[in-house]
């Protein structure tokens, strides 16, 4: 039987790159969005048979417990979907910095609470979050953004503890800048001084990412848990 994977904000960069790389191998996908459906028609009408979708609000606790009606069972989850946020600490609304701190990282928990009970009698499953470099640098003006994703760390961690005798791998991808995605929204010198200061002298290839998550999915990658896995080009070591 084929195994079946959640990807949550799989209408985005990253998102939509995991959920093509895993339907061409094999896996059953239920892609999850809040907008941008158009982006993923493609992949609907490419795959048929083996790919859903469903929308949802990450920021509402009670659109997440919907996930179990919708997605039914669920062997590997891909938490991808995230939200930006700038801004000074000290000017940070409090609306502002609850809804990203219940996106990108409450919204991930309370998912992966819903599908571990069956994960657990079925003594398999992979959890995959998604954080970022700058919640391992302390950058200006993210205070925000990386609270929500420095919490992604802990999480990994105690999961993948509580998890291990049960066959269930918990590990988190910190990308740094990418080819691809939000590194577009920004000026041409500020990507030179993005790239001169990694010591690879480029940004990252996003496909690199794509292929950590395939290794992660996999069962020979059984022993690799509680892991935070910085993918930067050296920038953080």
């Amino acid at each position: 039987m084929k195994k079946r994977i959640l990807i949550t904000g799989a209408t985005g960069g990253i998102g939509k790159m995991v959920s093509s790389k895993m339907l061409a191998e094999g896996y059953q996908v239920i892609l999850h969005g809040n907008s941008n459906y158009d982006s993923i028609l493609d992949l609907m009408e490419k795959h048929p048979d083996d790919c859903e979708w469903f929308q949802c609000d990450l920021s509402d606790y009670d659109n997440i417990q919907s996930f179990k009606s919708l997605a039914g069972q669920v062997d590997a989850i891909i938490h991808c979907a995230g939200i930006p946020s700038a801004g000074m600490s000290w000017k940070v609304d409090p609306n502002e910095f609850k809804r990203v701190q219940s996106i990108n990282f409450e919204a991930p928990f309370f998912i992966s609470q819903i599908f571990i009970p069956e994960m657990r009698k079925r003594n398999w499953g992979r959890i995959v979050f998604f954080s970022s470099i700058v919640a391992q640098t302390g950058i200006p003006g993210t205070s925000a953004y990386a609270a929500s994703k420095s919490a992604l760390f802990g999480l990994t961690r105690t999961l993948a503890a509580e998890l291990a005798p049960n066959g269930i791998s918990v590990n988190c991808i910190a990308p740094g800048y990418m080819d691809q995605g939000m590194i577009r929204e920004i000026s041409e010198s500020m990507r030179e001084k993005i790239i001169a200061k990694t010591p690879i002298a480029k940004l990252s290839d996003t496909q690199g990412i794509v292929k950590l998550v395939e290794m992660l999915l996999s069962d020979e990658a059984n022993s690799i848990t509680g892991q935070v896995l910085s993918v930067n080009g050296g920038m953080w070591m």
